[in-house]
């Protein structure tokens, strides 16, 4: 079945699309700083918004209704939705003083509890197309029938009405921690992006790194990085990110010289970092948060050294690829001066350094993003082009709801898996199976895990991919012995780098498209230009000490981030095959080699990767075997 298509709205039903999604923001405000409601209620209202708001947003599918107009149909959905939620609601108390599976489930509760599930599938189906509803149907159907499997998959027969029990009047089905991070902390962060996106803030952004970056060798690349990076902390979305930002940075690179897949390539690239960037990391952190009970402040911490070493990477390349090509940086004259673009726009850091450093002393994630929120609103009014009025700030709160709907929904159908889970055992299964599929090395056990967290991230948000993931291959990481933090950050890096690698590599297709490239080449070069971020969970799997904290702060870090930093310059030096004049092929292959080892913490890998450095020094400097590329 296809997936529909965003109606464009008009008249009388536009404007109701809007008091429904103005009415959506306000009340999570009011969750946020004073109202005091169960969990389970919360999260039934935030998921009946969701749901009433999918339904009139989007067509069933993409080829029927015409724009503008909702039909009656799906006026009468959306107030089925209403209805279910409303009786949901109503009868909470009951729901949390019950015992599932053991007090039965009244006639009209089954009615709502199958129309939610079946609303959940069908409307994460028009807005996001038909893998994720798929995956959570898989796993429902493996809870009505897996005990007809042989072997290992084996279960015990399960009645209907238990599952559905465990699916909806519980919090381990639907309205489990996927769902509880949307509705608190996800939608919170969503509408600060969309606050912070309203005010004017992004012409700063773009401004300041065109100031910073601008004038020195491929200035026009390592402006789209900082741009996009910058973006990508805040709104979580690869694509989006893409979509915003590469508009005017994949153009400006292409004008510059850098070649149209290239200019793709690094677009998506550094869009998907911003979600595995600290001090914000998108959405993935807070989630962190729920499904891992580890602190933000411990999150942000542990992933700064990657994120760095992820982002100067990107940078390298675009670096090297520039002097090779002999690109010069723009020109001076249409670069705004720096501190004139600081003096301008400062005050737009001020809502970023209060919610980190709100999120840094404890506070919760959702008093951060409110405090963030008003310090935005009174930082837009420092400039009387930004000052952001009534108006501005009523079509914030609708861009947040409207931008949440996705995201809710794909975390509502990944709690459908988690049901699956649960109620069959299935987790501890497939951790038994991804281990014997590995034999007795972990690095293949470790390798397959990664790949299906690449594999079922694929097409998602940032935030359904790692919950999916996290859902089914936590559980194998902690087998192997890897600590929470360590498995949950393997498991949300190679969610996240899913945008970029094909088949499905929504990011670079996005990119694809501005740069008017073929959309597989730019998901292969974003590969090659991204490897470092595939190469890194691994080594901070077996040498945790590359996630520097507090904790395990001494000499030996400041060594280990030394020699990293280092690996990382000779690693694209090698990708690029050049550095002050060109590498031969050969050189090349032992540059990468050198890279990783140097990468890995460790005396014997530090040793052999210095001796490729100075192999590369001598060959840059002394000169064999390559030519330096002069200017015109």
């Amino acid at each position: 079945m296809e997936e529909g298509k965003k109606r464009l709205f008009e008249g009388r039903d536009a404007k109701a699309v809007t008091v429904v999604a103005i009415l959506m923001s306000l009340y999570q405000l009011a969750q946020s700083t004073f109202l005091t409601i169960v969990p389970q209620m919360h999260y039934s209202i935030h998921l009946t918004f969701i749901m009433i708001l999918c339904a009139l947003m989007y067509t069933p599918y993409c080829t029927c209704e015409r724009d503008g107009k909702i039909p009656v149909t799906q006026w009468v959905y959306a107030f089925v939705v209403l209805l279910c939620g409303i009786y949901y609601i109503s009868n909470m108390e009951n729901y949390l003083t019950r015992m599932p599976q053991v007090d039965e489930l009244a006639t009209l509760d089954i009615v709502v509890g199958v129309i939610t599930v079946v609303a959940v599938i069908d409307l994460t189906r028009r807005c996001m197309g038909i893998i994720l509803p798929s995956i959570g149907c898989l796993f429902l159907a493996y809870a009505f029938w897996g005990h007809k499997i042989p072997g290992i998959l084996y279960h015990r027969k399960l009645l209907a009405v238990d599952i559905l029990d465990q699916l909806v009047f519980t919090t381990n089905g639907i309205y489990s921690s996927p769902i509880a991070a949307a509705a608190t902390y996800v939608f919170m962060f969503v509408m600060f992006g969309a606050f912070f996106a309203s005010s004017g803030a992004g012409d700063f952004f773009y401004k300041f790194s065109m100031a910073i970056a601008g004038r020195y060798a491929g200035g026009a690349g390592k402006v789209a990085i900082i741009t996009s990076g910058l973006f990508g902390m805040i709104n979580g979305s690869p694509t989006a990110n893409v979509v915003t930002t590469g508009s005017f940075t994949i153009p400006m690179m292409k004008k510059s010289g850098y070649d149209p897949t290239f200019s793709g390539a690094v677009t998506a690239v550094a869009a998907t970092g911003g979600g595995i960037m600290p001090p914000i990391m998108g959405t993935a952190a807070f989630l962190m948060v729920e499904m891992a009970g580890i602190s933000y402040k411990n999150i942000a911490i542990a992933a700064f050294v990657p994120g760095v070493l992820y982002y100067l990477a990107l940078l390298l390349i675009v670096h090297f690829r520039a002097k090779k090509d002999g690109l010069e940086g723009l020109d001076v004259k249409d670069l705004p001066p720096v501190w004139a673009t600081l003096k301008e726009g400062w005050i737009f850091l001020v809502p970023l350094v209060i919610l980190v450093a709100m999120l840094m002393k404890g506070y919760t994630a959702n008093l951060s993003a409110v405090v963030g929120i008003l310090a935005v609103i009174v930082a837009s009014w420092m400039r009387k082009e930004t000052r952001m009025g009534l108006k501005k700030i009523l079509s914030a709160l609708e861009d947040a709801a409207k931008s949440a709907v996705i995201v809710s929904l794909s975390c509502a159908v990944a709690g459908c898996v988690i049901a699956g889970l649960m109620t069959t055992g299935l987790s501890g299964k497939l951790a038994s199976l991804i281990l014997s599929l590995g034999g007795n090395s972990s690095l293949s056990a470790l390798i397959l895990t990664a790949a299906i967290c690449t594999l079922l991230g694929m097409g998602m948000p940032v935030a359904a991919a790692y919950c999916l993931t996290a859902a089914l291959c936590i559980p194998s990481l902690y087998e192997l012995g890897l600590q929470p933090l360590e498995a949950h950050m393997f498991v949300v890096y190679f969610a996240t780098l899913s945008a970029i690698t094909p088949p499905v590599a929504v990011a670079s297709y996005a990119a694809a498209g501005i740069s008017e490239s073929n959309a597989a080449t730019v998901g292969w070069q974003a590969c090659r230009i991204g490897l470092v971020s595939f190469v890194v969970p691994f080594i901070f799997v077996y040498e945790p000490m590359l996630m520097v904290t507090p904790e395990n702060f001494s000499l030996e870090s400041v060594w280990i981030i030394l020699t990293a930093t280092i690996g990382v310059f000779i690693l694209c030096a090698g990708l690029e095959g050049f550095m002050k004049r060109k590498i031969p092929l050969i050189m090349r292959g032992l540059l990468v080699a050198g890279g990783f080892l140097l990468l890995y913490p460790g005396n014997m890998t530090d040793y052999a990767g210095f001796a490729v450095l100075a192999l590369l020094i001598v060959q840059q400097f002394i000169g064999f075997g390559g030519k330096r590329i002069e200017k015109s």
